[in-house]
């Protein structure tokens, strides 16, 4: 029985589990400086990984991320390969260059990139939250799947919701083209996304022995308080309470130290007595109950997902 809680540290779940670091290749997308990803990398280095691939749009921007786990760790091997999630080409194009490495990923970690944007369309015409924080994650996984090892773990990151949140359509995801777009809206369908898109991973390659988790790292400093100001998140609240619709996303909860929100995202990508229960979302480092979004009751959600995804992504898997 875990005794993990919103109180651990990312470095005690390391700790815990040093035959799951030691010697292992992680890979981790998004990784940025000061940031969430950037203390996870550090958690894993300390206990003990043998490789980190890295990816990015700029070396030179993730530089003191590498020089600063070179100095405390000199035996973890960092390795960048370039990524614009804006642009599927690119996405692809560092996918392919990761299965050049030769190397077998036991651990895969992906970070949202954007968090209550604007309204932009990316270069492959898409809503950019669902691009940037999701879709790349989907085309990246299809094409690196063969190349995870036996008992290897997948885990995304996505923002806190309320239990009873309902799975959601996915007709529209321009919003219209813009025209019925809030910020909020679209950083929210893309974390529903990722949410949804794990569980039918983990149905779908539990064969291969592949887990696969969605983690909310909890109201760190990347949290989207810190990105929209707290009367536009009422202002969205009260819209949606006006037009009786659910609230998907969006819990007050205390702040947490990236330690603290790293945790999370290491249990799901480390911790064995998880293994019955791929595709699970973590919070606090438990697994709290989805009703709406949990097999079966959202399966018809995620299948939707999937087919939809499937479609953006067909011209850059074949």
């Amino acid at each position: 029985m875990s005794t993990f809680n919103g109180e651990t540290q990312g470095t005690d779940v390391t700790k815990a589990f040093p035959d799951r670091v030691k010697g292992k290749t992680f890979l981790i997308c998004g990784l940025k400086r000061g940031d969430l990803a950037a203390t996870t990398a550090d958690a894993l280095a300390h206990g003990g990984a043998g490789t980190i691939i890295y990816t990015g749009r700029s070396q030179s921007e993730l530089q003191p991320v590498v020089d600063h786990i070179n100095r405390k760790y000199k035996m973890v091997k960092m390795i960048f390969v370039t990524a614009d999630v804006g642009s599927l080409a690119s996405v692809r194009e560092a996918a392919n260059n990761i299965r050049k490495l030769g190397m077998t990923i036991d651990g895969f970690v992906g970070f949202p990139e954007v968090m209550a944007v604007p309204w932009t369309l990316t270069e492959d015409g898409l809503e950019s939250h669902f691009q940037r924080n999701y879709l790349c994650y989907f085309l990246t996984l299809n094409l690196l799947c063969d190349v995870m090892g036996l008992g290897s773990r997948v885990v995304l990151v996505t923002s806190s919701l309320r239990n009873e949140a309902p799975a959601p359509s996915w007709d529209d995801l321009e919003f219209e083209n813009g025209e019925n777009y809030n910020c909020l809206d679209g950083y929210s369908k893309s974390m529903l996304a990722i949410i949804l898109f794990i569980k039918s991973l983990a149905k779908k390659y539990s064969d291969r022995s592949i887990a696969a988790f969605s983690a909310n790292p909890g109201n760190t400093k990347t949290n989207i308080q810190t990105y929209v100001a707290m009367e536009e998140i009422k202002s969205w609240l009260q819209r949606k309470k006006e037009l009786g619709e659910d609230i998907p996303v969006l819990l007050q909860q205390a702040p947490k130290s990236l330690g603290q929100g790293s945790a999370t995202v290491l249990r799901g990508l480390l911790d064995p007595d998880l293994e019955d229960q791929s595709g699970a979302f973590l919070d606090h480092c438990q697994t709290p109950n989805l009703p709406h979004l949990d097999f079966p009751a959202g399966e018809e959600s995620a299948e939707a997902l999937w087919r939809r995804s499937q479609e953006l992504i067909e011209s850059f898997i074949s």
